[in-house]
């Protein structure tokens, strides 16, 4: 309930026991995949134990995570988002989903947070492998013609489109706070991943359409040409 008055919620929303975390993982070895899950606790220690867990020897790369919140009946949260984007999901006994941008997770997991328990990259402990540089996509290499995107035209940001760059050249550079960047570096450093290359499909928007989404749009007009 919140004040009219003095537009503020009278009192502070808390943890309960029926309360826990629910985030969502994206690894460098696993392009264009997230992974959604939970774990009891409420704090980011909690998500960076999660996180130590998940890097075995059968996953090449550590995760990194993208958003972490405490819900109110996580675990009901998290099958819902499996229920909601199951169209989307790997498999069905995978907490895995194919095609689905984070920022899109986020902005549902928003609604419903206690509190952002997103692990700080910069002050984190885990494995000093989860930040080794990620390998460039081999085939094919994105450009900004693909999406008929030309220099002097905007992208947004997709976790807060009010941050823009400017494209400067076809091959990824942009112009960001007045400095030229590789829009791979610009973007791993609003991550704060210590890393020397990331994605960039699924943090840029374009006409409101992930880098991503363009990419896949061109791929199948290339298809059916040929």
């Amino acid at each position: 309930m919140v004040d009219s008055e003095q537009g503020q919620v009278p009192y502070p929303i808390q943890a309960t026991k029926n309360s826990g975390i629910v985030y969502v993982l994206s690894n460098p070895a696993m392009e264009n995949y997230i992974k959604i899950g939970k774990t009891s606790g409420d704090s980011a220690k909690d998500v960076q134990d999660r996180m130590r867990q998940l890097d075995t020897t059968g996953v090449p790369r550590a995760f990194n995570c993208e958003y972490a919140a405490v819900v109110e009946n996580y675990e009901a949260v998290e099958t819902a988002l499996l229920t909601g984007f199951g169209e989307n999901r790997v498999r069905a006994n995978r907490e895995f989903l194919e095609g689905i941008p984070p920022f899109r997770i986020k902005a549902f997991l928003k609604l419903l947070e206690i509190q952002d328990v997103t692990p700080d990259s910069s002050s984190t402990d885990i494995d000093s492998e989860s930040f080794e540089p990620e390998k460039p996509v081999k085939t094919p290499s994105f450009k900004f013609s693909m999406a008929q995107i030309s220099p002097g035209e905007f992208l947004q940001w997709a976790d807060n489109p009010d941050i823009e760059c400017q494209v400067v050249a076809d091959n990824l550079r942009v112009e960001y706070d007045g400095e030229e960047h590789a829009l791979s570096r610009l973007t791993a450093k609003l991550k704060g991943w210590k890393v020397n290359y990331a994605q960039v499909g699924p943090y840029w928007l374009h006409q409101n359409k992930t880098l991503d989404e363009w990419r896949d749009e061109y791929l199948e007009q290339v298809s059916a040409d040929t």
